[in-house]
């Protein structure tokens, strides 16, 4: 029969609760036996939390602690990406599934809770200008643009307002609600050309967005051009 009141206890400790993803170091996972024990202790870790393993942070190995020693370590290492995580910082848990060897017990239930901290700022929206090659262009396109990518869905609105053209005649009235999805860099939506067959200046409607969703926007303006492509009617005068 076992007494485990003799037998090594395992704790777990962080050299850190918290630590930036772009920190470009490691924080120090330390297994610690109650007292040494005459073969090599395994303990199991296992993951929970916000954060995931492999990911936001690299995978992480068992932990040794070899006959005759007391502590054994393993490195916890933040993953430093361009990704916006719109939830902000992250937390990792970590904890001991089980420990096997030198008749060590876990002591209690261990883990231990990092916190991975956020270095990325918003990403920003943005859209271009568009001119048209002549009026008989179907459609043209616009670009939202990401000013870095999110790990979440943004959302923005778009509607098109009269410059020097005029909705119904030289473009087709559009709004909506424009979706980027998580990790895209940017998304694209169309406004209809009219073409007709009056010889005029080149015109110009605006396009705006508003009321954007886990993102900012720096530029909510872009100027549709439309190009003429009619020629002057010519006139003849009998003398």
């Amino acid at each position: 029969i076992l007494d485990d009141e003799s037998v090594p206890r395992v704790s777990l400790t962080v050299s850190a609760t918290s630590i930036a993803e772009n920190a470009g170091s490691s924080l120090t996972l330390t297994a610690t036996l109650s007292k040494t024990a005459a073969e090599n202790v395994t303990v199991t870790l296992g993951t929970s939390g916000a954060a995931t393993e492999g990911t936001d942070y690299g995978s992480l190995s068992n932990i040794t602690v070899t006959a005759g020693n007391t502590t054994g370590t393993v490195s916890f290492t933040p993953t430093d990406d361009s990704l916006y995580d719109a939830s902000s910082d992250e937390t990792a848990v970590v904890a001991i599934d089980s420990v096997s060897g030198g008749d060590a017990l876990e002591n209690g239930t261990q883990s231990v809770t990092i916190t991975i901290n956020e270095d990325d700022s918003g990403p920003a929206l943005s859209i271009n200008d568009v001119t048209t090659s002549n009026e008989n262009a179907a459609n043209a396109t616009f670009t939202v643009s990401l000013s870095s990518s999110s790990s979440k869905d943004i959302t923005v609105d778009y509607a098109t307002s009269n410059g020097t053209a005029t909705v119904g005649a030289d473009y087709t009235a559009t709004s909506g609600t424009l979706t980027i999805s998580a990790g895209a860099s940017s998304g694209t939506f169309n406004v209809p050309v009219l073409a007709d067959a009056l010889d005029e200046a080149n015109e110009t409607a605006t396009i705006t967005l508003s009321n954007a969703s886990n993102a900012s926007i720096s530029d909510s303006t872009a100027i549709l051009t439309i190009t003429d492509d009619d020629d002057a009617a010519l006139s003849l005068i009998h003398i």
